[in-house]
């Protein structure tokens, strides 16, 4: 009898809610977006032994003031004579090889609360090069992966500038007796930035 007592008091008995709540996986303390405009010019090495210039533009978010995600679009200003290659038996004329790039890159702040950062960054997407010889234009579309190192002088809270150091890795590339060996290589970069980081 008391046993069945004890039983009718505790199934009388409310169990309170459960109130605690398990936070999402990619939950974050804060979240703080910036964006900012790069523009950057590139020496770069070209079939293996010459070089070239190119000038850049990126749109760039930064978020948690440590992570960036890039659209970037670069091109020769310096176009390449490639005769000797793509038509070794006209000495006669020059043959002007031109190349662009437009891709994506994802990138990480060291430092970035200090007046020097640095930033390395990969960057993967399309490039493409073409040239006219006898009134025909030969093309390419070919992937290219970019791996990048920054360093940066954070000179205003608006406004950054810095050098830094890639290789363009030319895939499928191969147009005419030119190879993807010949489309990649390494180049120096100087850059501006103008925006909030």
């Amino acid at each position: 009898m008391a046993f069945c007592c004890t039983a009718m008091r505790v199934s009388g008995q409310i169990i309170p809610e459960d109130t605690t709540t398990t936070p999402p996986f990619f939950a974050a303390k804060r979240f703080n977006s910036k964006c900012y405009v790069g523009f950057d010019a590139q020496a770069g090495q070209i079939l293996k032994t010459k070089a070239a210039m190119n000038l850049g533009l990126s749109l760039n978010w930064v978020i948690n003031h440590k992570y960036v995600v890039t659209a970037k679009y670069s091109g020769i200003t310096t176009p390449v004579n490639v005769q000797s290659i793509v038509a070794p038996n006209d000495n006669l004329r020059v043959v002007k090889l031109n190349s662009q790039f437009a891709g994506l890159g994802f990138s990480y702040i060291l430092f970035n609360s200090k007046r020097f950062s640095f930033q390395p960054e990969l960057c993967a997407g399309w490039g493409g090069i073409k040239y006219k010889y006898i009134n025909t234009t030969y093309r390419k579309d070919f992937g290219s992966i970019i791996p990048a190192v920054y360093g940066v002088y954070n000179a205003t809270k608006y406004f950054r500038l810095g050098l830094g150091l890639n290789y363009r890795v030319a895939i499928g590339s191969s147009l005419n007796g030119l190879s993807s060996a010949d489309i990649s290589g390494v180049s120096g970069i100087v850059f501006i930035r103008v925006g909030t980081f």
